[in-house]
């Protein structure tokens, strides 16, 4: 009749023994927000494998006014037709990165700015709002697996270079 307490203390030390250690989930959004700077400094630098290496495999991109973006490839073609348009720039900033509880999927709020020559070849700056979907692959590396934002919230003529 002993042995069946036993038995059970012994299946409990087991099973507790065999639960995952809980993420640090500030660890985790602190990783994000590294990646989130380094992906920024890529595309500043208009580096398009950076830039690209940042979204999952099967990452949805969603453009304002366009159809959804599935996988790198059409991401890549994407960027690339971007960072090759005149007066091109991107930047960002992040506003909240909220990470899911069990340290695997997190999103982040942020706020945008996109310059470019308009239809008359004035530089035009819009800003906007974006969501990310991230999502911490095998290898340990967080990457976007969905990426929204909306389209030109305001647009004005882009402040004069610094010289």
């Amino acid at each position: 009749m002993r042995m069946i307490p036993t038995l059970c203390l012994f299946a409990f030390a087991m099973l507790s023994a065999c639960q995952p250690e809980a993420p640090d989930l500030e660890a985790e959004r602190q990783a994000i927000l590294a990646a989130d700077e380094a992906w920024l400094a890529a595309a500043g630098r208009k580096d398009v494998d950076q830039t690209v290496s940042y979204w999952t495999d099967d990452a949805i991109v969603l453009p304002p006014d366009m159809p959804a973006l599935r996988g790198k490839a059409a991401i890549r073609d994407y960027i690339a037709g971007g960072f090759a348009t005149p007066g091109f720039t991107v930047s960002w900033k992040s506003e909240e990165i909220t990470v899911a509880s069990d340290g695997k999927l997190a999103f982040q709020l942020a706020t945008n700015q996109f310059t470019a020559l308009d239809a008359t070849g004035t530089l035009r700056t819009a800003h906007g709002k974006g969501v990310v979907i991230w999502r911490k692959e095998p290898d340990g590396a967080w990457r976007s697996v969905v990426d929204i934002w909306n389209g030109a919230g305001s647009s004005e003529p882009a402040p004069p270079a610094q010289e």
